[in-house]
Parts: structure tokens; C-alpha cells; sequence
């Protein structure tokens, strides 16, 4: 064959492979396009379920479904929904699993505004000299008790609040715009407010 000819022949093959490839390219990007539409069209059922279900039973169900199937988007959809509902037992059971999905909690430390002003001078003392923060490393927890622990560590979830104590510190919070807790700890004999985002 001649040389020219060979070529030609190679051309048109390498051409024609590109043109395959194009193709499957394409049919894969209609694929994961048409994937993306049903998961947001799912995603979008299943904010309405959580949001406008009249039947409590029938909320608490599909959120607890969202949660365990593994999914990280559908989880993120349950927590979202869930810690900004309306419904208390719904934004509870919510609440218990943003903090159960936690390794870390970095507690942020103010004056506490209702205590003396000699707790609050020792509490800015303390703050200037040690730093604002406070960290609770959790190691073990119960999603079903709503129990956590760590090196010296107990803590547990009741409805939208958490108690915990420490070798140095315990307190109470409570969950605040949906993704923040709020509340008072004590270290020592030193009286904080205490605040940190679970999301």
C-alpha cells in the first residue's frame, strides 16, 4: 500500500477513535447529568417529607432513613432539615446526631455577662493568660443513650441540650440557629459563656 495511502488510512482510524470517544464522553456526561436531576429531585421530596409531613411518625421515619443509609449528601439533607424544624422531637433526635457525628468539640469562651465583676476579671485573666478555646475530644459514643465520652470525659444529649463534665471544666449547652450551641461552662471555680458551631 502506498505510503500516502497508509497514512490517510491511519488519519481517518485515529479520527474515527476520537470520534468514539467523543461520544462515549458524552454519553457518560448525559448519564451522570440525568443521575444528578433524579438526586435532586429525590433530595427535594424527601425536604418536603421532613418539612411539611403532617404525621410526626412518618417524619421522625424518613429522617432516621436519611441518616442510616449511608448516603453523606442525604445525611447532610436530614441534619439540615431536622436542626431547623419546627417539630422538637425531629430537631432533638437531629441535634443528637450532629453531635454524636463530632470527634471534637472546640468550645469558644467569653466573660460570662451575669456573673460579678470579680468572676469576670478572673475570667478574663484566665483567658488572657490560657487562651479562649476549651476542647472536648470524644472517643466513645451511644447514638442510642445519646452518651459520649473521652479521657476524662462524660457527656450526654437530652433533647437540644448537652451537659458534660471534665478534669477541669463541666457545663450545659444548648443548640442556637440551628447549627451553633450556646450556654454557660465552669472551669475551675471560673464562670464562662461558652459557644461553638456542630456544623
Amino acid at each position: 500500500m502506498p505510503a500516502k495511502k497508509m497514512y490517510l488510512v491511519f488519519v481517518i482510524s485515529i479520527v474515527a477513535l476520537s470520534a468514539i470517544g467523543v461520544a462515549n464522553a458524552q454519553d457518560s456526561i448525559d448519564e451522570i447529568l440525568e443521575k444528578a436531576r433524579a438526586k435532586a429531585q429525590t433530595i427535594e421530596k424527601l425536604k418536603k417529607v421532613l418539612n411539611e409531613e403532617p404525621d410526626q411518625n412518618v417524619r421522625l421515619a424518613a429522617f432516621n432513613l436519611l441518616i442510616e443509609n449511608g448516603d453523606p449528601v442525604m445525611h447532610e439533607v436530614a441534619l439540615e432539615a431536622g436542626l431547623a424544624s419546627a417539630d422538637k422531637l425531629l430537631q432533638s433526635a437531629a441535634f443528637k446526631t450532629a453531635i454524636m457525628d463530632l470527634d471534637r468539640l472546640h468550645l469558644i469562651l467569653k466573660e460570662y455577662p451575669s456573673s460579678s465583676a470579680k468572676m469576670q476579671k478572673l475570667a478574663k485573666a484566665y483567658i488572657e493568660k490560657n487562651g479562649n478555646q476549651h476542647v472536648l475530644v470524644i472517643s466513645k459514643k451511644d447514638p442510642k443513650t445519646g452518651t459520649f465520652e473521652g479521657r476524662y470525659l462524660q457527656g450526654e444529649v437530652i433533647g437540644t441540650h448537652l451537659t458534660f463534665t471534665d478534669y477541669s471544666a463541666k457545663g450545659t449547652l444548648f443548640l442556637k440557629d440551628d447549627d451553633s450551641l450556646q450556654g454557660e461552662i465552669t472551669l475551675g471555680d471560673i464562670e464562662f459563656s461558652a459557644s461553638s458551631k456542630i456544623r
